[in-house]
């Protein structure tokens, strides 16, 4: 079973959670600083505490989304496994799933949104599949050397919303003859869509060897 640290260290995600509210966190912490300083009388003690306080609350809040996103993941792998009559390869992460039967040549697609919401299966034939391929866009971001605390955290900002932006985008995209879902993206790596690319083709044209057992691939 998956879990959000497969995909992004601890590490990682406390600096994703400190880095887009630096300026927040930084008044946060010069707050701190001067109550405990005025109070103790003790610049250490006020430095320690300005530092410790935000960096737990940092802490409780990525660990408690943690638990929130491994639930999901729980949740999509359930659905991935029960959307089709008969599995035999699936891929999932926060963003979806994708699951497909060689037996009736069927595709199951899961849609998470960005807030947290699982949306009902999507099943296509693969004989209504016009074309698929691997897309990952490019982006550009900004670095910025001066000491202006607003204009680091805006272009912070910028070039954060760029990545997502990218991630978002990123993925197999399946051009579907279907009104109501002409198009799919499943979010993946470059490495990830490299053996799903392989799995639709040989979906599509029938030489799909069906399995025993459902195989998460990659």
């Amino acid at each position: 079973m998956k879990t959000i640290t497969d995909e992004m260290s601890k590490k990682q995600m406390y600096v994703l959670a400190l880095v887009p509210h630096i300026t927040v966190w930084f008044t946060l912490f010069c707050i701190i600083m001067v109550a405990v300083w005025y109070l103790s009388k003790s610049a250490l003690i006020g430095f320690g505490l300005a530092i410790a306080i935000p960096a737990l609350l940092i802490k409780w809040g990525v660990d408690k989304k943690i638990v929130v996103i491994n639930k999901l993941l729980v949740d999509v792998h359930a659905k991935s496994l029960a959307s089709l009559q008969n599995v035999d390869y699936f891929h999932y992460n926060v963003n979806g799933s994708i699951s497909v039967d060689s037996r009736t040549a069927k595709i199951c697609y899961i849609k998470v949104l960005p807030t947290m919401e699982v949306l009902p299966p999507v099943i296509i034939n693969a004989s209504d599949v016009i074309e698929f391929y691997f897309y990952d866009p490019g982006m550009t971001t900004t670095k910025y050397y001066g000491r202006d605390m607003a204009v680091a955290q805006e272009v912070l900002t910028d070039n954060l919303k760029a990545i997502g932006a990218r991630a978002e985008a990123r993925g197999v995209h399946i051009k579907v003859n279907d009104l109501q879902h002409p198009k799919i993206v499943m979010n993946m790596t470059a490495k990830e869509a490299e053996h799903w690319t392989v799995i639709l083709r040989k979906l599509i044209d029938g030489s799909l060897d069906p399995v025993n057992v459902p195989k998460l691939i990659p």
